[in-house]
């Protein structure tokens, strides 16, 4: 079988002509030497050098078959080369892609500073997008990691998954609710129309479907299923009273609205998906990143804390 030190005795042998200098540029002895190249002859079936007491030239076949090496070897170099950018530009960028409403940027800054602390030449983008694009530009392999939640879990084999945190369900109703006052609670609203937010280029019956399968996990026993075209479209519609919209405390509006807001009890996963054949380790290593920054975060920073703090509030002033 042909070796690759047998090629490389062979092409430097072409180009020098003459054994013991072969030797001293190939670090071995002249007999190792004569001994590749008569391997090589013996594998190849062709004489390749003519080798007198005065000279050593190339035969025929050493002509061509120096050729033939010689582009193969430069080919492999240029193979090497291409194969040696490709992956220093995977493992020194990270294209990271997130639902457009969430309120996370505070927890992914940690997770980079604790990534870059490692890797100070990262160079990372991150994307807000609705989820059906978060999804898709995923799948098309133009995000490295997404973040989103549990029930928007990208299908599809080999797709990795990691917990990054929990965060707490609210039950968001307009002040002007008759139902609102001091001593209520959800269970005062499980009847109530419950308003779901599309998901983008969603069927309407997914959305319903959605809708349903949370109602029947959370209790609720809506009088009506009500989906708006987007959140915002959803929060509008609790605004002036047609329903209740079920969120979480990492949602922009749930954090900024004057809606009226009852923790259900129950809380909701954000993850992280990445596919299992990516080459760049600085995807995994960035979604551990962030599950030890949302672990070690004060209660202050990324979400607030699970237990006994989502008091109702009205307007910005917490009902007592």
């Amino acid at each position: 079988m042909i070796n690759e030190t047998s090629i490389r005795c062979f092409l430097t042998l072409a180009k020098v002509l003459n054994f013991t200098e072969t030797a001293k540029l190939m670090y071995m002895t002249q007999q190792s030497v004569s001994k590749y190249i008569a391997k090589l002859e013996e594998d190849l079936g062709f004489q390749l050098f003519i080798r007198t007491k005065h000279y050593v030239m190339l035969t025929r076949a050493g002509r061509n078959f120096y050729e033939f090496f010689s582009r193969m070897e430069e080919e492999f170099n240029e193979v090497v080369e291409q194969t040696k950018q490709y992956y220093d530009n995977v493992n020194g960028s990270l294209l990271i892609g997130h639902l457009e409403w969430l309120e996370i940027s505070s927890g992914i800054s940690n997770a980079l500073r604790l990534l870059k602390s490692k890797k100070p030449k990262l160079h990372f983008v991150i994307e807000k997008h609705p989820q059906f694009e978060l999804n898709e530009l995923f799948l098309q392999r133009k995000l490295d990691l997404i973040i989103t939640y549990s029930e928007f879990a990208p299908k599809g084999p080999g797709i990795m998954q990691m917990k990054a945190m929990e965060t707490p369900l609210v039950l968001l109703v307009s002040p002007d609710h008759p139902k609102v006052r001091e001593d209520a609670t959800v269970d005062d609203f499980r009847n109530e129309p419950f308003i779901k937010a599309a998901a983008s280029r969603e069927r309407l019956s997914e959305s319903k479907h959605r809708a349903l399968r949370q109602c029947k996990e959370l209790g609720f026993t809506p009088s009506e299923i009500i989906i708006s075209a987007n959140l915002e479209s959803a929060y509008t519609a609790v605004k002036f009273g047609q329903g209740v919209l079920v969120s979480t405390m990492l949602s922009r509006m749930s954090l900024n609205s004057e809606l009226v807001c009852y923790p259900i009890g129950k809380m909701e996963e954000l993850l992280c998906f990445w596919h299992e054949d990516q080459e760049n380790p600085a995807v995994a290593e960035f979604a551990e990143a962030l599950e030890k920054s949302y672990h070690e975060a004060p209660a202050s920073q990324g979400t607030k804390p699970v237990s006994g703090l989502l008091r109702p509030t009205l307007g910005n002033q917490p009902v007592p």
